[in-house]
């Protein structure tokens, strides 16, 4: 999936007037899992873009806060009755995995929310957001970098709608 980012990360505070739709915000503002709420009125399903070890973008790095040269990058598209609702990537270091969490090397094709929400270990520390094309469409995404035992990871969502 092709997406360009057409506005840099920014707090909520600076990017709240600009998404004119409550829905949207909404989104943007969950508190819980995505795949719960789109599993509350629509049949859900993941499909499995990337997952592998990969070079990621410095501006990435810097977010995470981890200086580690390897880290595993993971592809998603949600899907709510057969249509994509929300694109994921979710940027972990390799010393993450061995050090924080080792299921996150291990997710195939469960989400990430089954176990990000339900485990106790999970801390989220920052959210950012911006806006992104695709085609002639722009969306909202947002940002949240975790950490898990003291290791930091990532997870970007754009919302498709």
């Amino acid at each position: 999936m092709q997406l360009n980012q057409i506005s840099s990360w920014k707090n909520y505070e600076t990017i709240h007037e600009d998404v004119k739709n409550d829905f949207m915000k909404s989104w943007l503002l969950e508190l819980g899992p995505i795949t719960k709420r789109i599993s509350k009125e629509k049949s859900f399903s993941l499909e499995l873009l990337r997952d592998d070890i990969g070079e990621v973008e410095v501006q990435d790095q810097q977010f995470i806060g981890s200086l580690a040269k390897e880290f595993k990058v993971r592809e998603v598209v949600l899907h709510g009755d057969q249509i994509p609702l929300v694109f994921a990537r979710t940027i972990i270091p390799l010393l993450t995995i061995e050090k924080g969490f080792a299921e996150l090397g291990k997710l195939g094709t469960r989400p990430l929310g089954d176990i990000l929400f339900e485990k106790k270990i999970f801390k989220k520390e920052k959210s950012v957001y911006a806006s992104f094309k695709l085609q002639q469409d722009t969306f909202w995404g947002r940002k949240i970098r975790y950490s898990v035992n003291e290791q930091p990871f990532s997870v970007m969502e754009v919302f498709l709608f």
